[in-house]
């Protein structure tokens, strides 16, 4: 029987509490692909872990240098990992995680700037590491996908939009309302990083 077809079981605290942190861990190693935190991502991993995607096929540390986008990559071309329902089943020190995930990307195909959404499941195997739970190996489970346009043709832009809420612009003045233009995005990094440096400055701040 293969062990998504038998119901997810909690017992006690412990596995509670595992299956909580091994949640927390798989959402946070693609939050940090997505972002760039390629530190905080290698962290994630047992030292033998390997990596299994459309474009790679290897053990992490080949994935983790794969990943970095090169100098002249545009921003809005990185890819993002929008997850959603997350299962995990417990084997004593191993585990299975399954995350339904939107993954998307934006790219310029046959002339068109193009939004490729690809649903998935991440299925991920993992290992307990001197009390710390690391993945070991991850593997999409591939089930369709979808190219849209950005902006259709036949739709005019807005003059000056910001690129990271340029359509949504367009959806503000057709309401009648005017888009502020100095939101953190990533089209303008320093306004991100202003930005949570702020945070980070009201988070370390002792009350």
């Amino acid at each position: 029987m293969l062990f998504e077809e038998k119901r997810p079981e909690t017992h006690n605290a412990q596995e509670m509490l595992d299956k909580y942190q091994i949640t927390e861990l798989v959402h946070y190693e693609r939050y940090a692909r997505d972002y760039g935190l390629w530190d905080g991502m290698a962290t994630c991993y047992t030292d033998d872990a390997t990596i299994e995607i459309s474009w790679y096929k290897g053990p992490i540390k080949g994935f983790l240098e794969a990943s970095k986008p090169g100098p002249d990559a545009q921003t809005d071309s990185l890819p993002a990992h929008k997850m959603h329902e997350t299962l995990v089943w417990l084997n004593g020190d191993k585990a299975v995680a399954v995350v339904v995930t939107t993954m998307t990307g934006r790219t310029p195909v046959q002339g068109q700037t193009m939004d490729n959404l690809i649903y998935v499941r991440l299925v991920y195997s993992l290992k307990r590491v001197n009390d710390e739970w690391k993945i070991y190996s991850m593997t999409p489970v591939y089930e369709r996908d979808t190219l849209l346009p950005v902006t259709p043709k036949d739709i005019k832009p807005v003059k000056g939009a910001r690129d990271s809420y340029k359509n949504l612009a367009i959806v503000l003045k057709d309401l009648g309302a005017k888009t502020s233009d100095d939101l953190p995005g990533l089209d303008q990094p320093a306004s991100v990083q202003k930005f949570l440096g702020g945070v980070q400055d009201w988070f370390e701040k002792k009350a």
